[in-house]
């Protein structure tokens, strides 16, 4: 969301840099000594960092981020060298690392992991930024770029990130022989390091079998049986086999373009009430700029949160039943769900992304006592699949008119600007 920010909010300079610092220097020193009042007032009443305050500060951040870019015209003073959008990205992490090192005390190698994990967007706008300097670029030249690097930086990730071997060696020969009964490739299996805070999870990195890796937290490990660990990995194979990376993966190259389709219904709204409102958009002026950034947020959050949001909750109970039916039992999973829940209070929460632990559980329970139930959700599982097939093809329809037909884009965007 931030570098969507930075790529689609105006840029303007509203005052001059000199008499801007003070204020500025005042932003900054504010939001430190918010951030230490906060800390001390949870420390006096033993309170821990919860959901709420998690909220407020992601809004703050936000909201400090696009005051930075437009009032204090960041991106004009940025936009005109090479990698800017790396420095507006790492301007906005700024404020993000404060708050991980405040609340969560989190040890450095947390801030590995968060570098992995942005490094393909690091080296995506690079080779962009490259290409442009020596102006070779052409036609698609972006995508071609994303998906090489899609396939090529998990080896990079796993250099960063703070990971170690598997030194159980029967616990990696009993994975090892468990993914080659299933046909899964994998280069080499690891372990996270202490980031500071106990972390439970486990995942498989990469598309393709040679840049392929799985990893485990080793608090994961200290609390699982064998067979429970053989339910999380079966768990993760259930990602792969139903290739839910690359339907995500789509799913977020139609952010942008959900992002137009929700600037144009504006539009074609505001125009009933106002006939000359597309103009406050056509000419847009220095004062709207923070407006603008608030409705790049606010579309982006309906994305993730409601479209995004619910093909993940799906994905991930494919990603349950597929280890269900592959160990011919809901047992390994629900135990090591139950135990994770358990050691973490996060037992009766809910989640917008995963659906919460005892949903899974009961979930689970509920598949494997009534077959009917099974096929019925094995069926809402293929219509799914469809509603995301359409879905993606109805956006790549506005991907090759903008790619491929860029004139013929515009002049339609022209057309529909004229008919209000």
């Amino acid at each position: 969301m931030a570098f969507i920010i930075y790529e689609f909010l105006p840029s303007s300079q509203n005052f001059s840099i000199f008499s801007l610092i003070p204020i500025f220097l005042l932003k900054e020193s504010l939001f430190f000594f918010l951030i230490i009042f906060i800390r001390v007032k949870l420390i006096k009443k033993r309170l821990e960092f919860n959901m709420i305050l998690e909220k407020f500060f992601l809004i703050l951040i936000f909201t400090l981020y696009i005051l930075d870019l437009s009032f204090f015209s960041l991106k004009f003073y940025i936009k005109d060298f090479y990698f800017s959008s790396l420095l507006a990205i790492l301007w906005f992490l700024h404020y993000f690392f404060i708050i991980k090192i405040f609340f969560l005390k989190f040890s450095f190698n947390y801030f590995k992991i968060l570098l992995g994990i942005i490094f393909p967007v690091f080296v995506l706008i690079g080779l962009q930024e490259i290409f442009n300097i020596w102006r070779l670029n052409f036609t698609g030249d972006t995508f071609i770029f994303l998906f090489l690097v899609l396939f090529f930086s998990p080896y990079f990730m796993v250099k960063i990130w703070p990971l170690k071997s598997l030194n159980d060696k029967e616990l990696e020969k009993l994975i090892y022989d468990f993914l080659k009964q299933n046909r899964i490739k994998i280069n080499k299996i690891y372990i996270l390091k202490d980031l500071g805070k106990k972390v439970y999870t486990a995942g498989i990195l990469g598309f393709l079998p040679p840049f392929r890796y799985l990893f485990f937290s080793q608090p994961l490990l200290d609390i699982l049986s064998q067979e429970e660990i053989l339910g999380v990995v079966t768990h993760e194979i259930g990602h792969l086999k139903k290739k839910h990376n690359l339907w995500l993966l789509l799913l977020l190259f139609n952010l942008p373009f959900f992002i137009l389709i929700f600037l144009l219904f504006v539009f074609f709204i505001g125009n009933q009430f106002y006939p000359q409102f597309y103009l406050m958009f056509k000419n847009f002026s220095k004062e709207k700029s923070i407006f603008f950034a608030l409705f790049l947020i606010f579309s982006s959050y309906i994305y993730l949160r409601y479209i995004f949001a619910f093909f993940l909750r799906q994905f991930e109970r494919e990603a349950d039943l597929y280890s269900f039916y592959t160990l011919n039992s809901p047992q390994p999973i629900i135990s090591a769900l139950f135990k994770i829940g358990k050691i973490t209070g996060q037992l009766h929460k809910k989640s917008w992304h995963h659906y919460g632990i005892v949903e899974r559980i009961n979930f689970l329970n509920r598949v494997s006592f009534e077959k009917k139930e099974f096929l019925k959700i094995k069926k809402r599982l293929r219509i799914i699949k469809m509603l995301l097939i359409f879905w993606v093809i109805l956006n790549s329809i506005f991907i090759f008119l903008s790619l491929y037909t860029q004139e013929i884009f515009k002049t339609l965007m022209e057309i529909f600007l004229e008919k209000f």
